[in-house]
């Protein structure tokens, strides 16, 4: 990448009288390439875990190249080696983004379904409750641990033939319960499953025994996935003291992440004013000629701790459509303006919410901020999401969900709560950058 950076350094013409020597850069790329190597060790970038929607992998790439840029920058001061600085951060968010594609190609590449053909192992969930649908969509979102479920098992015979969606980036695919308890053995059979996964949710400690005991009789992996879902909603690590697992951590955000989150809202935000500004004119040029009414369209919204305040964006449908929807059917779709298609296809109509961020109401990353009424009908899990500061951009956003409900799907928010770290907002954050260039 310090070659591909110098030639984009000698294109933009910024240093027209600087020039370097081919083997010198060759042999920068390779100190580089070679330390670069050596933190993503360091920060498990290579590792064979996975995550939901690869975030944590993105994550910990992120955090391996700006260490390892540290590195380089430490190396290049003591050894007097000179380096334009326009050339260093050039390579620095070029190597960012060019190991982030990878990491996303690599990912769908994963998850296409020849591959969860012929390299995945085939598993059963038992149990349909709350943490077997989690446990399903979690497996789907990490192809990298290539485990495919094909189906549910569930006591409750009713619900057999019952379908549960995906969600992530394939939300019309689906699996079914395809039995219960007496049809195992030929499900394994027929189906050549390599493993079942059991929740243990619903199970009485004698019944769960019994399955466990029954199972053994197969040549199968035997999962057991325990439930404490429901009491946990911060991050947690799982330590064994002997035998016995102990969640630890279970505090919530540090007060210097929130402080460094703010830090980096205020400077990005002023970043994308600079370009809302630029654009704006165009933008309400084209409002305006496109159909009559207001620039800008002013909602409520519910924020961290219940705060209500109002969130700003460029209007994109007819200003006499009614406000407060759920979502769109199909005569009020119609009313999205011309212009208001491409405003919503590029997100260009979400960048008036940089003046939300700027006076704290949101940050750049966060669930999405609900509707009061919409709020009113939360559950427990559900406020879950008032307890931080709502987002432009989120888990949610980058995925096929977003043309759903997003109370209905707290996952995202969930995996992004309990798992908040400054790494985790700029993986998001360069995801985001892809997706509205593809257009999502």
């Amino acid at each position: 990448m310090i070659i591909i950076a110098y030639l984009l350094y000698r294109l933009l013409s910024i240093g027209k009288e600087v020039s370097y020597v081919t083997s010198d850069l060759t042999f920068a790329a390779m100190i580089v390439s070679g330390v670069i190597v050596f933190t993503l060790i360091i920060t498990k970038a290579y590792d064979d875990e996975s995550s939901f929607l690869n975030m944590r992998e993105i994550e910990r790439v992120i955090k391996g190249v700006t260490l390892g840029f540290l590195l380089v920058g430490m190396i290049l001061v003591l050894g007097r080696l000179l380096i334009s600085r326009y050339v260093f951060v050039f390579s620095y968010f070029l190597t960012i983004i060019a190991l982030t594609a990878i990491k996303m190609i690599y990912f769908h590449l994963l998850s296409g379904k020849l591959c969860k053909k012929w390299f995945h192992k085939r598993v059963l969930i038992y149990g349909t409750d709350n943490v077997g649908q989690e446990l399903y969509r979690a497996l789907i979102n990490s192809p990298k641990l290539r485990i495919n479920p094909v189906g549910f098992i569930d006591d409750q015979k009713e619900r057999i033939g019952n379908k549960f969606f995906e969600n992530g980036y394939h939300t019309k695919d689906s699996i079914e319960v395809l039995g219960s308890f007496s049809d195992i053995s030929n499900l394994i059979e027929e189906m050549k499953i390599d493993a079942i996964y059991i929740s243990s949710k619903n199970l009485t400690k004698k019944r769960l025994k019994n399955i466990i005991n029954y199972l053994r009789q197969y040549t199968i992996q035997i999962a057991l996935i325990p439930d404490f879902q429901e009491i946990v909603s911060t991050k947690v690590q799982i330590q064994k003291i002997d035998d016995i697992p102990v969640l630890t951590n279970l505090e919530g955000p540090s007060s210097y992440y929130l402080r460094i989150k703010r830090i980096m809202d205020i400077f990005l935000s002023c970043f994308f004013m600079f370009i809302l500004i630029t654009i704006a004119p165009l933008i309400i040029l084209a409002i305006k000629m496109d159909s009559p009414g207001p620039v800008l369209f002013r909602q409520l919204r519910v924020g961290k701790n219940k705060k209500n305040f109002y969130i700003y964006k460029f209007r994109t449908m007819d200003h006499l459509t009614k406000p407060y929807k759920e979502k769109l059917n199909c005569i009020e779709e119609q009313r999205v303006t011309n212009i208001g298609r491409l405003l919503r296809k590029t997100s260009l109509d979400e960048l008036p919410q940089i003046i939300n961020v700027l006076k704290g109401d949101m940050s750049l990353v966060g669930p999405r901020p609900e509707m009061p009424f919409i709020v009113e009908t939360y559950n427990d899990e559900q406020m879950e999401r008032l307890s931080v500061k709502p987002g432009i951009t989120g888990l949610w956003q980058l995925a096929g969900d977003r043309n759903k409900p997003i109370h209905e799907h707290m996952s995202y928010d969930k995996y992004y709560i309990q798992n908040m770290s400054f790494f985790l907002d700029i993986a998001i954050l360069v995801n985001t950058i892809f997706y509205a260039f593809r257009g999502k």
